[in-house]
C-alpha cells in the first residue's frame, strides 16, 4: 500500500516536471517569435509599400517593383527562420488568425486602391497609399508577433 502511495507521487512529481517543461518551452517560443520583430515588421511594411506602390513604377517597372517586394516578403521569410529556429504555418489562436485576415484584407483593399489611381492617372496619390500601408503593415506586424506570443504562452 506504501508502495502504490510512493509510485502515485512519483507519477504526479513527473507529470509537474513535464509541465512545468513545457511551459518554459512556451515562454521561450514567445521570446523568438518578438525577438525578430524590431527588424521584420520594418521590413514587411517596405515589401507592403512596395507592393502597393507599384502601379506607379508603370508598365515596364510595375514588374520590377513587384517582383523587388515578392523578394523582400520572401527573404523576411528565411531571415527570419534561419535567425529564430521557427517556421510559422499558421496563427497560434484566434486573435493572431484575425490580426492576419485584417492585415492581409487591408493590404489587397490598398492595393487595389493604389490600382485605381493609376487607372485613373491620379499617379501622386499612390505614395501616399503605399506609405499608409507599409505604416499599417509594420504595426500589424508587431500586433500579429505580440498575439502570437501571448497565444503561445496561453496568455490570452
Amino acid at each position: 500500500m506504501a508502495s502504490d502511495s510512493l509510485n502515485s507521487m512519483e507519477n504526479d512529481f513527473d507529470v509537474r516536471e513535464a509541465l512545468d517543461a513545457m511551459e518554459a518551452d512556451r515562454h521561450v517560443l514567445g521570446q523568438r517569435m518578438t525577438a525578430e520583430t524590431r527588424w521584420a515588421a520594418p521590413a514587411q511594411g517596405l515589401a507592403a509599400a512596395l507592393l502597393i506602390a507599384a502601379p506607379a513604377a508603370g508598365v515596364p517597372g510595375v514588374f520590377f517593383v513587384l517582383a523587388l517586394s515578392a523578394g523582400l516578403f520572401l527573404a523576411v521569410e528565411l531571415v527570419f527562420r534561419k535567425r529564430s529556429g521557427l517556421s510559422i504555418s499558421r496563427p497560434a489562436g484566434p486573435r493572431g488568425m484575425a490580426l492576419l485576415v485584417l492585415l492581409i484584407a487591408l493590404l489587397c483593399g490598398l492595393n487595389v486602391l493604389s490600382w485605381i489611381l493609376w487607372a485613373l492617372d491620379l499617379l501622386v496619390w499612390i505614395p501616399l497609399s503605399a506609405l499608409a500601408g507599409g505604416l499599417i503593415v509594420a504595426l500589424g506586424v508587431v500586433g500579429y508577433d505580440r498575439a502570437y506570443a501571448a497565444e503561445v504562452r496561453h496568455e490570452g
